[in-house]
């Protein structure tokens, strides 16, 4: 009898670890007032709770009021992760350009927290491109593109960033807090082939951290069954990040439905025990938190073998992109032999047009 119940227990314990969701997070990205007058909404941390949530909140402002939301969130036994963020004209997120300002931040940051008594679970780096530079590329995309060839020949940037941010980890783990990041996935393409021409010409940062955290963001790139096997399932990551359901910096962009966000969900959840979701505020004014509460997810779904080998297509052009970049002085000649070839057909064509005018204004003549 004892060895029909240790059998029972055993197969309940196994069947239980196959079939365990994995942990879910949300982001939060919002300034004071608005984050004040979300978690009005009292429903929001008990389905947190029921959920067994964590929180990448986005220090965007150093207040009362903020401090006060991550001390309800760490009394109801929520983790609270600090995702580090700059002043947009710091360019907001971090890159190779803003390290300094990052260890500023974050020494800031720290003070705040011990001050309001407040307790972080870890530290969170959201390594992308410049915010000044994701503003010139809608209002004079012409400007950023002149700044492209300087940053080609020059590494110093990108290598002052790297030791920037190395010291940025030292320091944060010196406060024993653990350190991850978030990061774009193309870059990882690049960093395989050991070349830096992209990461030079959009300050994007490949660091090592505790745990690193790919943006997976469908309603961005599309092809989620490729881009959640290509760049999670495959590399048997244990943390992905999925979305967006809206929210953010720039609230124009497309954001998931409920449907999309789940087949995302069920993708993931074959194998990652960590899924981190953009947005909590998105999820919540969509009505998304609750009905994830009581959802069941499904492991089984099969990827689009099509979306798959659109994401291996990307893949090979960002690598052809970045050997391409990687040796400018060939490129920009090739680029400036292709122009003097169409200004001399051009030319010759034009030529050769008045000819048949002249000639025929003669013809006309007689």
């Amino acid at each position: 009898m004892k060895k029909i119940i240790l059998i029972f227990l055993i197969y309940i314990i196994f069947d239980t670890t196959l079939n365990a969701n994995p942990v879910f997070s949300f982001f939060n990205e919002m300034k004071s007032p608005e984050l004040v007058k979300l978690f009005q909404d009292k429903t929001i941390i008990s389905n947190l709770q029921k959920l067994h949530a964590q929180v990448r909140m986005g220090i965007l402002d150093l207040t009362d009021e903020r401090a006060q939301v991550i001390r309800d969130l760490n009394k109801a036994g929520v983790p609270v992760f600090a995702w580090l963020l700059l002043p947009e004209e710091k360019g907001y997120w971090f890159n190779s350009g803003n390290g300094e300002a990052a260890i500023q931040r974050y020494q800031e940051i720290k003070k705040w927290a011990d001050e309001h008594q407040i307790l972080f679970s870890g530290i969170g780096l959201d390594l992308e491109l410049d915010y000044n530079d994701a503003k010139l590329i809608q209002s004079n995309p012409w400007k950023l593109i002149a700044k492209i060839p300087g940053r080609l020949y020059d590494k110093t940037e990108l290598e002052k960033g790297r030791k920037d941010y190395t010291e940025l980890i030292k320091i944060i783990k010196a406060d024993n807090y653990k350190v991850e990041s978030y990061y774009a996935s193309f870059i990882k393409d690049e960093t395989e082939l050991n070349q830096t021409s992209i990461q030079q010409a959009s300050k994007f940062l490949d660091i090592k951290t505790d745990k690193e955290i790919p943006m997976l963001y469908s309603s961005f790139m599309g092809n989620a069954d490729g881009l959640i096997t290509i760049y999670g399932l495959d590399l048997k990551l244990e943390a992905v990040a999925l979305g967006s359901t809206g929210g953010g910096v720039d609230t124009t962009l497309p954001t998931l439905s409920y449907d999309q966000l789940v087949h995302d969900i069920n993708m993931a959840s074959k194998q990652v025990k960590e899924v981190h979701i953009f947005s909590l505020e998105g999820c919540v004014r969509k009505g998304y938190l609750s009905r994830l509460v009581d959802y069941n997810y499904d492991s089984s779904l099969v990827p689009d073998p099509s979306q798959i080998k659109a994401i291996k297509n990307l893949q090979k052009t960002v690598k052809r992109i970045s050997t391409l970049l990687s040796y400018p002085t060939l490129l920009f000649s090739v680029i400036l032999l292709i122009l003097f070839f169409i200004i001399w057909l051009l030319y010759f064509l034009i030529k050769k047009l008045i000819n048949i005018i002249n000639i025929q204004l003669i013809k006309n003549s007689v």
